[in-house]
């Protein structure tokens, strides 16, 4: 059975149930910053990513799951930016497996069927790497939290696409504004993000944790090669 949503047209062996839900206003990027200000999301020293490079500044988003409200939220203001520019998908798939509750959200929020992407195949029963039911041929839409590189997204939507699944578009919480646009274009995907770096280093002087001049020096920093 195939239902239409007003995000793109899905095709499941079990009919969707449309929910009614009342309309929320947007969030605004101040009220978010906010929220994730008081939880303690950001945080200034010296701190190492993934990928080994060195940060004055480390954004943990993964303290909103312990706060249904602000989690619902941050999933919220993804899906205002979704609806603002009419992205079409059929299937949402969070980038494992930190964004997965935000990607749980994002499905509900929207009515729009999850998909979940393990990080490896399963090595029994039907050893699949996408967990869920869809049609090949279908769109995805990834869902991550916190992006530098860009990397997770794009070795999670070329594991999706062998999968024959589309991906043509991510969005997630925040960019911290490290080349992922850029680096995403080139595998053909288009990058969105609620909150930005340069958006949360103006956000901490507001709070008088920050003066430009630092401001300054972080963003020269971030924009050092890997």
């Amino acid at each position: 059975m195939t239902a239409a949503t007003a995000y793109g047209n899905h095709a499941i062996e079990d009919p969707v149930v449309v929910k009614t839900q009342a309309v929320s206003p947007p969030v605004e990027e101040s009220t978010l910053f906010e929220e994730l200000y008081q939880m303690k999301c950001f945080r200034t020293g010296e701190f190492y990513l993934k990928s080994g490079q060195m940060t004055p500044i480390y954004i943990d988003l993964r303290r909103i799951m312990s706060s249904p409200r602000v989690l619902r939220m941050a999933a919220q203001a993804m899906c205002d930016k979704v609806v603002a520019k009419n992205i079409k998908f059929d299937y949402v798939v969070g980038v494992p497996y930190a964004a997965l509750p935000l990607a749980t959200l994002v499905s509900d929020i929207l009515n729009v069927p999850m998909l979940m992407k393990r990080k490896e195949a399963k090595a029994y029963g039907t050893k699949q790497l996408i967990e869920g039911v869809y049609q090949p041929g279908g769109t995805v839409l990834l869902v991550e939290d916190v992006v530098t590189s860009g990397e997770s997204i794009r070795e999670t939507a070329e594991a999706i696409r062998k999968e024959n699944l589309k991906v043509t578009d991510a969005i997630a919480v925040l960019d911290r504004q490290q080349g992922a646009t850029a680096n995403l274009a080139e595998d053909d995907l288009n990058f969105l993000s609620f909150l930005t770096m340069e958006g949360i280093l103006d956000g901490l002087i507001t709070k008088n944790e920050m003066t430009e001049d630092r401001k300054q020096q972080i963003i020269e920093h971030l924009a050092k090669p890997f």
